[in-house]
């Protein structure tokens, strides 16, 4: 009995050193480099003569507060144009639902927005450390944690925005599905797409991971579920939203307030040909560099030898990110889910050494971290 009793006091010990602690450093590392961000943030703030919580709880994160706060009460309205006039119902109600549950505590909505992105960005770089371990071992782990981190739309993971949490669901969606656990991946999905339209990507990877699974009669059952539960979610806000708005179509519907659709890429290769060939503003010019370079690392993707999931879930994602109308400078807010085309970089990262990844990680972060901070306090766009 005292070996037992012994052995179950050890037990947590060592689940902790076993799953727990190999993620730290990744985790950690996240969080050094957005205070770094922050810090950026705030001297850009300073430069601007504008306090930084003006752009902290700005654009998006005014709406999820909103919605927490009042949850979907504003009534839909249609312009003297026929266009539907900017509404609630287009924000996902997952993460203002984390943020009201915070509210609950007594913790005011901007605070409760900002607690809610810091722990699932810590969550999301847990999952991209497990997806990378699994993958490659957990220098390549830490590694994609840290790349998808500081990329340049990596603003948003120190705002009141849900990014964070969509990766934290899809990262551990993406572990479920390599360690064939079907229901969990399932579930997983269904919150993934109570999050963000951008779900449907995953939504499409889980149900082509499980197409094959079944046609190769692996797992039995499982598949079946984890790929029919998995789109519940997605459409089940879609259906809600079509019922408040008495379309179909519902959501693309509201989408038309903000002048945004599905364009097959129209416009973003307009405005890469204009930032490369006019004269326009710095910002534009700079984006157009990064979506080519996103374009660039998507082809790269594509010649690694990656799970065919994560391949489905990386394309979808730059389609949907490089796809869509207006806003060019969101672009890189949309490609920060799409933490597969930091896959190929990390792997080459990973062959070199500690002292040299010491000067490049924190030089990318400070030059990503410029680029958002930049489109915020001084060309005062929604990034």
């Amino acid at each position: 009995m005292q070996s037992t009793t012994l052995a179950a006091g050890l037990e947590p010990r060592s689940a902790f050193a076993t799953r727990v602690r190999p993620a730290l450093p990744a985790v950690g590392l996240y969080v050094l480099f957005q205070l770094l961000a922050f810090g950026v943030l705030w001297l850009m703030s300073w430069k601007a003569d504008v306090s930084p919580g003006r752009f902290v709880g700005a654009f998006d994160a005014n709406w999820f507060t909103a919605v927490a706060d009042h949850w979907y009460t504003q009534p839909v309205t249609i312009g003297a144009d026929g266009v539907p006039q900017e509404n609630s119902l287009a924000f996902f109600p997952l993460y203002p639902a984390f943020i009201a549950l915070l509210g609950l505590l007594g913790l005011p909505a901007l605070p409760a927005a900002l607690t809610v992105t810091l722990l699932a960005g810590c969550a999301a770089a847990w999952g991209l450390f497990e997806l990378g371990r699994d993958f490659a071992g957990p220098r390549v782990g830490t590694l994609l944690a840290v790349l998808w981190s500081i990329t340049p739309g990596a603003v948003v993971l120190h705002l009141g925005y849900s990014e964070s949490l969509l990766v934290a669901l899809v990262a551990w969606t993406l572990v479920a599905l390599g360690r064939r656990q079907w229901l969990l991946a399932g579930g997983l999905s269904v919150l993934a797409g109570l999050t963000r339209a951008g779900a449907g990507a995953l939504v499409v990877a889980v149900c082509v991971a499980a197409l094959v699974a079944v046609v190769r009669r692996r797992d039995g059952w499982r598949p079946w579920v984890g790929g029919l539960v998995a789109p519940l979610g997605l459409l089940g806000y879609l259906e809600y939203i079509a019922v408040r708005t008495g379309r179909v179509d519902g959501w693309f519907w509201l989408q038309q307030a903000w002048h945004m659709s599905f364009d097959f890429g129209r416009f973003t290769w307009i405005q890469v040909r204009e930032g490369l060939t006019a004269n326009t503003s710095s910002w534009i010019t700079v984006t157009a560099l990064l979506v080519i370079v996103a374009v660039a690392l998507q082809l790269w993707t594509w010649i690694t030898r990656m799970p065919l999931a994560w391949q489905v879930y990386g394309t979808v994602t730059v389609l949907i990110a490089l796809c869509s109308s207006n806003f060019f400078q969101t672009r890189m807010r949309y490609l920060l889910p799409a933490f597969v085309l930091t896959v190929p970089i990390a792997l080459v990262c990973a062959k070199l050494p500690n002292r040299v990844l010491a000067i490049l990680l924190p030089v990318i972060a400070v030059v990503s971290a410029w680029y958002g901070a930049f489109l915020l306090t001084i060309v005062h766009l929604n990034p």
